[in-house]
């Protein structure tokens, strides 16, 4: 007689003990179901096909294009909005001024064979500067005493050190504004005579005429040839729609450095023929920044109104019944036109 040396939990497969299979009692662990093998192995992965990866790029692609001009839109909105705080601290700087200095804004600029000054050498203390008087008098207050203020987020162009002409630019920090001119014409509306400090103020309700920014410029005083602090500028009370009329625009431009006469003074949103003095110069050679900054700030300028309110606008919008060579509208003082 043969003897069976299998386990007495052996399981077969065959149809005659196929119900033999599995543990004898459920609740007997000892017994476990044999885990049947049919063959199935598990697939090895080598990666992405070339097919596959390209479909990636491709999606990341269509991704990246949509993002980006969201991402810019709300980079430029927040350069806007920077430059709008920046330019409503200008505007507490010119009512501070005004206050201490009988009801009058400070004149754009006072130019003479030795020494300058501009609109923000006036408000210099008012906007948390520091510099003293003899660097604010020579026309390029040194960078590390230049209130931040004055730059626009926006007006990254840089100026290159060995720039042979506008070189000199790199020992200043850029100035975004420039005050709202007294008009276009030269000797009339702007690098007026002082007839020896006597101060004639243009009259600006003449047709043609535009805001306060009044630019002297004459010898000096006796003696030493220096700009006088005490020039006079427009009192406040000639501005009869203040929530309407421009005090400061922004004038990107290569020469507009801190505390420089030149350009302290904008002229309008668009330069009829080759100007410093206007936001946009259209000329192939310009040394204006207005183009590239526009279009930073989403085809729109941030300008300061006398009230200290700030728009953003197209420059369309300012010119009222104007054109853009020749504004009236928020460039004026004269209400409603």
């Amino acid at each position: 007689m043969t003897t069976d040396h299998r386990p007495q939990d052996y399981e077969t497969t065959g149809p005659q003990d196929h119900e033999t299979t599995g543990p004898k009692d459920p609740q007997d662990h000892n017994h476990r179901p044999r885990i049947m093998d049919y063959g199935l192995r598990t697939t090895d992965y080598k990666g992405f096909t070339l097919i596959e990866l390209l479909v990636v790029i491709a999606i990341i692609a269509i991704l990246a294009a949509l993002l980006l001009p969201v991402l810019a839109s709300a980079k430029a909105k927040a350069f806007r909005t920077q430059c709008a705080s920046q330019l409503k601290q200008l505007g507490v700087g010119f009512h501070l001024f005004a206050m201490d200095n009988d009801d009058r804004y400070p004149p754009a600029g006072y130019g003479t064979s030795n020494g300058q000054l501009a609109w923000d050498s006036w408000i210099h203390n008012y906007i948390g500067g520091i510099a003293p008087v003899n660097d604010l008098i020579t026309g390029e207050t040194p960078t590390g005493l230049c209130p931040k203020v004055e730059l626009c987020p926006a007006d990254r162009i840089p100026t290159l050190e060995n720039d042979p002409q506008w070189g000199w630019v790199k020992w200043g920090m850029r100035r975004s504004y420039a005050m709202n001119s007294v008009g276009p014409n030269w000797s009339v509306d702007y690098q007026v005579s002082t007839a020896n400090q006597r101060y004639p103020l243009p009259d600006l309700t003449w047709p043609g005429r535009q805001g306060v920014g009044i630019y002297w410029m004459d010898n000096g005083l006796p003696l030493w040839g220096l700009p006088d602090w005490n020039a006079r500028g427009y009192k406040t009370g000639v501005v009869k729609d203040p929530a309407g009329t421009i005090l400061l625009a922004e004038e990107p431009n290569i020469q507009n450095v801190v505390g420089n006469i030149w350009p302290c003074i904008c002229n309008g949103p668009y330069a009829p023929s080759s100007s410093d003095l206007y936001q946009i110069d259209p000329s192939p050679d310009a040394k204006n920044f207005g183009n590239n900054q526009y279009g930073l700030h989403s085809r729109r300028f941030n300008y300061l109104c006398h009230d200290n309110h700030v728009e953003g606008l197209k420059i369309e919008q300012t010119v009222g019944i104007g054109t853009l060579t020749s504004p009236k509208g928020m460039w004026t003082v004269t209400p409603g036109d």
